[in-house]
């Protein structure tokens, strides 16, 4: 595992920006020992898994506890709750995310961020991307995509998944409410924009997840590449 660096591949940078930051791991390369090494005990639920498992998740929190060492925060060991959400410092809000051999995570204040998410995804190819199109898309989206030339399409689903795994991550938290992948839509031109190499776009809550989160509530989402990987990116202020 390669000791995690500071990263943010996202344009513009939202102020205060939250820390972000990556790891490479080779999960064939794990050992037990690795636990001990990088200071933090393997949960208990996590025992019995496999060599990727442990390599993925340490990695993950490796990535973490620097982002809260980068906001003065002392070590914590993130340990799962039941909903398998790390225990965030009550002064921090984040996420982590991990993909084929690569781990990060984001972390920012809670005196200013409500909440964050963060999602990482190899790149779908196209056969892969039409077959997974109809359970991440809306229609409105399906009907959006038709519209895009066949080669960017499988970019666009791609996007478009990721950008929806950093939607729950951020409001998860904020309303323990668990929703699914069509009950958030991208507008038509924001879909258009997702064949840029990074940008914004604007998703739509399509259901209530709480009386702070009606349905038709927008929420701004950041897309890029990272290490050859589709990395997305969405924050909730403090007072939206």
């Amino acid at each position: 595992m390669t000791p995690p660096s500071p990263a943010w591949p996202f344009l513009p940078a939202p102020e205060p920006a939250p820390r972000l930051f990556v790891s490479h791991f080779d999960h064939q390369r794990f050992h037990a020992e690795a636990w001990q090494q990088a200071g933090f005990e393997c949960p208990a639920p996590l025992a019995s898994a496999v060599a990727k498992r442990h390599a993925e998740y340490l990695a993950g929190r490796c990535c973490a506890r620097e982002g809260l060492r980068a906001l003065g925060h002392a070590d914590t060991p993130l340990a799962p709750q039941p909903d398998r959400q790390p225990q965030w410092p009550v002064q921090a809000c984040g996420a982590i995310t991990h993909s084929h051999g690569l781990a990060a995570a984001v972390v920012a204040p809670r005196r200013d961020w409500a909440g964050v998410g963060t999602d990482a995804e190899q790149w779908l190819d196209g056969a892969r991307a039409e077959r997974i199109a109809p359970a991440v898309l809306t229609p409105r989206e399906h009907q959006a995509l038709a519209a895009i030339a066949p080669e960017h399409r499988a970019r666009c689903v791609t996007l478009a998944f990721s950008l929806k795994e950093s939607l729950f991550k951020a409001l998860y938290p904020l309303t323990g409410t668990r929703f699914y992948f069509r009950d958030a839509e991208l507008d038509p031109q924001a879909l258009l924009r997702l064949r840029e190499p990074r940008g914004r776009c604007r998703l739509a809550l399509l259901r209530p997840l709480s009386g702070a989160w009606p349905a038709g509530t927008h929420i701004e989402g950041h897309f890029a590449e990272l290490a050859g990987r589709a990395m997305t990116f969405i924050g909730v202020s403090q007072g939206v």
